[in-house]
């Protein structure tokens, strides 16, 4: 955590660690300030290029190695020699990768950036967005160990602490609830395809193929099975242009940031009243939400 803004205290900090700007909180320890995230609107957007969406801990890396498979098939001299997260880097990101270096089309970035965040082009050239959704009990717990590896954040006091803040929109990138319901509803004005990570555990072959299609991404069926083969957890464990484990080794994270993936995580660290109030904010939240039976069925 060495970088410290001079300008800290002008800041709207919501926690010692994060600051909130437009209704999205980021690391104050991160190389990126209210003019920076304004800037990122006059990204230059390409009509070839891919966003990958999310809210933190939902799948991200994931997807990250499912795109750059399929991208490496279908565009010869795409890939490069570089992580996955160096090929398909995050938008706001400032400590470890360059979002602003030039790439091979079609560029694929990721974001967790709210829709009003998004740079102007991705909907003026209705570019192509694939949007990770997970349960987000699992994304709670899965954020709260990710919480204890990232440098950029501090640990977590306790479990209860993090329940509350993360219930509570007051931890990175904010409200899950927040995120979720404003891309759904931004289908009408993106084109965006919604992924569900329990789906992908079920069936990643089909998901695969559901992407494909959307990113008009033509593969045989043998370019598909290696997509799939490299893009199961086990080969992303021990791949390191996936696993991030160069991260842990110039200590951008203190420990390995793949721990399961798995879904029902969250039935091994809720309390029965902890998840009592999630599900009664769940309700209060999502009452409306398009999707919510979804969701609900995830829950249990």
């Amino acid at each position: 955590m060495s970088f410290i803004s001079a300008h800290i205290d002008s800041l709207d900090m919501i926690t010692p660690d994060l600051f909130r700007y437009k209704g999205m909180n980021f690391p104050v320890n991160e190389k990126l300030r209210p003019k920076d995230i304004d800037a990122l609107k006059d990204f230059e957007i390409r009509p070839t290029d891919v966003f990958i969406i999310t809210f933190p801990k939902s799948g991200t890396v994931w997807m990250q190695q499912i795109l750059s498979q399929i991208m490496e098939a279908s565009h010869p001299g795409w890939a490069e020699d570089v992580t996955n997260r160096a090929q398909i880097p995050y938008l706001e990101g400032r400590t470890v990768d360059d979002p602003f270096r030039d790439r091979k089309e079609p560029r694929v970035v990721c974001t967790h950036l709210f829709p009003e965040l998004l740079p102007h082009g991705v909907k003026e050239k209705q570019i192509k967005v694939v949007y990770v959704l997970r349960n987000p009990k699992d994304v709670l717990v899965s954020l709260y160990h990710f919480a204890h590896s990232w440098v950029l954040m501090d640990s977590p006091t306790s479990f209860e602490v993090f329940f509350k803040q993360f219930m509570d929109g007051k931890q990175f990138v904010g409200s899950w609830f927040a995120h979720v319901k404003q891309y759904v509803a931004a289908q009408e004005q993106l084109k965006i395809h919604i992924v569900w990570y329990e789906d992908m555990l079920k069936d990643l072959r089909g998901e695969v193929v559901k992407i494909c299609a959307f990113l008009g991404e033509e593969l045989t069926d043998e370019a598909i099975d290696r997509v799939v083969e490299a893009s199961t957890f086990k080969s992303m464990k021990i791949n390191p242009k996936a696993n991030y484990k160069d991260l842990v080794e110039t200590t951008v994270y203190t420990t390995a940031t793949m721990r399961k993936g798995v879904a029902g995580d969250w039935k091994n660290h809720l309390t029965v009243s902890q998840n009592e109030h999630f599900e009664k904010v769940f309700r209060e939240e999502m009452s409306e939400f398009p999707l919510i039976s979804n969701i609900e069925s995830l829950l249990q």
